[in-house]
Formats: structure tokens, C-alpha cells, sequence
């Protein structure tokens, strides 16, 4: 079954870099580019930089995402819990519903994620050391980006399926859910 999933992630991700042919001439003066500080609640919460553009397109109000983030992650088993920290790296898209031309107000957006988070802790009882990784194709959002001049505040609430790697060292994915929702904030300079 992983396989399948693995599969089908692999051609979802290659519809991000299909293009699209262009022929409006006035998007050559529209500013292209955001790039935000970002924070995130969820299953590790994230906390790193967003970058938004219009290279690769798929349509007029489309833009591809790529987020960089650290990561971080609280594993709970009955008696005991530990932190663990770690990165987690996102590629997706997001179209906007709006009528104006500008990439702003309601959207809709997908990523293709991958995540690593290591725990090194000593404990009363022991040390506590291991590794959880999962991959995701489905991590669907919606939000609302507000843009005042160059700048943007654009909040989000989303859910994601993880794919678990098997936990290394003392990690079992059986005390970790696969959905996990999200919600964030973005602040962001557009140039």
C-alpha cells in the first residue's frame, strides 16, 4: 500500500512543475515574489520561512510555495514525554479566488512534505534517543492573504495525512496520529 501512495505522490508532485504557456503581457510588471516569516501549529509545529512565486504556472492566479522550517515535536507515552526538533521541507501550490489581478484575499493550497525530527533526552529512568520522519502528498489548506502595500499577513488552517517511516530507536509511530491539523500565520514582504 505504501508503494501505491509512493507512487501516486511521486506524479502528484510532478503536476508542481508542469507549465503553462503565457500570454499576458501586463504580468511582467506584477510583483512576483513574498517571502514570509512563518509559524505553525500542528504535528511537529514549524516554525521558518515561506517563499511564494510565480514561476512555474498552471493558471493566472496560481503560485508555487516551497516552506523551510524548524521543526518541533512533543512524544508522548504515558509516564513520560520528550521534545524532540528537527526540520521539515514543503513544496506545493496555492490558487487564489479573487477577481482583481492582485495574489491576495481567499485561497486554496496543497504541499508535497517531508519532515525529520530527532529526540536526544536524558530521563530519571534512562536516555531517550530515536528518530521520526514521515512524507505527505495530502496536507490540503485555505486561508486568507492580506496585503497592505509590500507587505502581507495571510492566516491559514489546514489538515495533513502523514506517511510514517518507521520510528528509529525508542520511537513508535503507534503514539503518533496520522492527521494532524495545522494552522499558522505567515508575515510576509512582496517584491
Amino acid at each position: 500500500m505504501k508503494k501505491f501512495f509512493t507512487i501516486a505522490a511521486i506524479m502528484a508532485s510532478s503536476f508542481i512543475f508542469a507549465q503553462d504557456k503565457d500570454n499576458n503581457s501586463d504580468k511582467k510588471n506584477n510583483k512576483i515574489t513574498t517571502i514570509s516569516a512563518r509559524g505553525m501549529y500542528s504535528e511537529p509545529s514549524q516554525f521558518g520561512l515561506s517563499f511564494e512565486f510565480e514561476g512555474l504556472k498552471w493558471g493566472y492566479k496560481n503560485t508555487q510555495i516551497v516552506n523551510i522550517s524548524y521543526g518541533i515535536m512533543n512524544y508522548d507515552v504515558g509516564l513520560f514525554d520528550v521534545d524532540g526538533q528537527g526540520f521539515a521541507i514543503e513544496i506545493g501550490g496555492r490558487k487564489y479566488y479573487n477577481k482583481g489581478t492582485k495574489l491576495e484575499g481567499l485561497y486554496t493550497g496543497n504541499y508535497l512534505s517531508y519532515g525529520n525530527i530527532k529526540f536526544d533526552e536524558n530521563l530519571m529512568f534512562g536516555k531517550f534517543d530515536g528518530t521520526y520522519s514521515y512524507f505527505s502528498f495530502f496536507s490540503p489548506e485555505v486561508g486568507f492573504k492580506m496585503t497592505f502595500g509590500d507587505f502581507s499577513i495571510d492566516p491559514f488552517i489546514g489538515i495533513m495525512w502523514k506517511i510514517e517511516v518507521k520510528g528509529k530507536g525508542d520511537i513508535d509511530n503507534k503514539y503518533v496520529d496520522e492527521w494532524t491539523p495545522r494552522a499558522g500565520l505567515k508575515i510576509g514582504y512582496t517584491f
